[in-house]
């Protein structure tokens, strides 16, 4: 049997990530005002007082979305949300695009592999077809698109950037995740696990380069990857479809399910030759604190070694697929992983699946 998610030793060709793009909506919406916007919309509904207090401590201050607050809350048919989703998710996942490329100095014609990741909407051609067109690839790009991953969709994309460039070491490859969880939001959905979705979503795309390593490239280099799909776990993480549109639902149960994977992850670097405690830094999904403190546990990591991930998520709330790639940005803005240190990619998505990414830092 092939087991395609653990290299054997180092990979045949060291992987890029170069630092990542983000472009977000121009709405900026505090946590009060939501929280303060909700209670007024669900008031006298039950635990309504009980759903507020879970948004107020999700740690998130303040979130990008493509619509106002009062759009946001208006009634709207699926129709019209997909039809904003389609429109804005190019917009913004195209502009994204172009900022990794500059970064990058790659051109859009130089693009061989394009994956785009999205579960918030839904659009056929996929919103791949028209970024790729909208930034300039030439006609034969290979693109894929990814939707049912969720949150893990953002480092599965790496993943299988990763693997293409192990098969065509030559290859340069585009990565695009783009959400827009604002435009799920229901007026008729009001049960706690709604009101914490409606407490850490945010809207934002984000994309980066991969290529093969090249000397003075600055960033995360990819030693390995491991997808892991946790039995009888499908219900943690479910989404479903209804006249008034996309429905996402996280069970409370994630926070415990979390900590069942960590032996996997352990598993996983320590088939890569790492020691226990050999994580020096972490770019983990922005799941939500207690999300993040099952990954801080669980991999033994010092304090303050998800600083980043706290972030982006207090900043910018939960930008599902976008978020690792977000919280990458930062490392690179900080400059606080060390030459050599070696560190992982981390997010969870339905299934229950996991996605880590195995790497180390290079340059500064």
């Amino acid at each position: 049997m092939l087991e395609t998610n653990v290299p054997v030793g180092e990979p045949r060709t060291r992987v890029a990530i170069r630092r990542p793009a983000v472009a977000v909506p121009e709405h900026v919406v505090t946590q009060e005002e939501i929280v303060a916007a909700l209670g007024e919309l669900f008031a006298g509904t039950p635990q309504v007082e009980r759903g507020l207090e879970l948004m107020r401590n999700t740690t998130v201050r303040t979130r990008n979305m493509v619509s106002d607050l009062r759009e946001m809350l208006a009634p709207r048919s699926f129709g019209r949300r997909n039809a904003r989703y389609t429109a804005e998710v190019v917009r913004l996942g195209a502009r994204a695009a172009e900022q990794a490329l500059d970064i990058a100095g790659v051109r859009a014609g130089d693009i061989d592999y394009f994956v785009f990741v999205s579960c918030t909407g839904y659009a056929l051609p996929g919103p791949d077809a028209y970024i790729a067109q909208a930034i300039g690839c030439r006609p034969t790009v290979r693109r894929t698109p990814i939707q049912q991953l969720g949150c893990a969709a953002g480092a599965s994309a790496l993943a299988e950037a990763f693997h293409f460039i192990q098969a065509y070491p030559d290859a340069k490859v585009l990565v695009v995740a783009a959400e827009l969880s604002s435009l799920s939001f229901q007026r008729e959905q009001h049960a706690l696990s709604d009101f914490i979705s409606n407490g850490i979503f945010g809207d934002a795309a984000a994309a980066a380069v991969l290529h093969r390593s090249a000397p003075g490239a600055t960033g995360f280099q990819i030693q390995g990857v491991r997808q892991h799909l946790l039995p009888a776990s499908q219900s943690v993480i479910t989404g479903s479809t209804t006249e008034d549109g996309f429905h996402f639902r996280t069970d409370p149960r994630v926070r415990s399910t979390v900590p069942k994977v960590m032996p996997e992850i352990e598993a996983f670097l320590s088939g890569l030759g790492w020691e226990p405690g050999a994580v020096d830094f972490c770019v983990s999904h922005t799941g939500g604190p207690l999300i993040m403190d099952g990954v801080e546990q669980g991999l033994g990591l010092k304090p303050d070694t998800l600083r980043h991930s706290r972030e982006s998520m207090a900043q910018m709330g939960n930008t599902s697929s976008a978020s690792v790639l977000d919280v990458l940005r930062r490392h690179h803005e900080d400059g606080s992983p060390e030459h050599g240190s070696r560190g992982v990619i981390v997010a969870f998505g339905p299934g229950f699946t996991t996605e880590v990414i195995a790497g180390s830092w290079h340059g500064r």
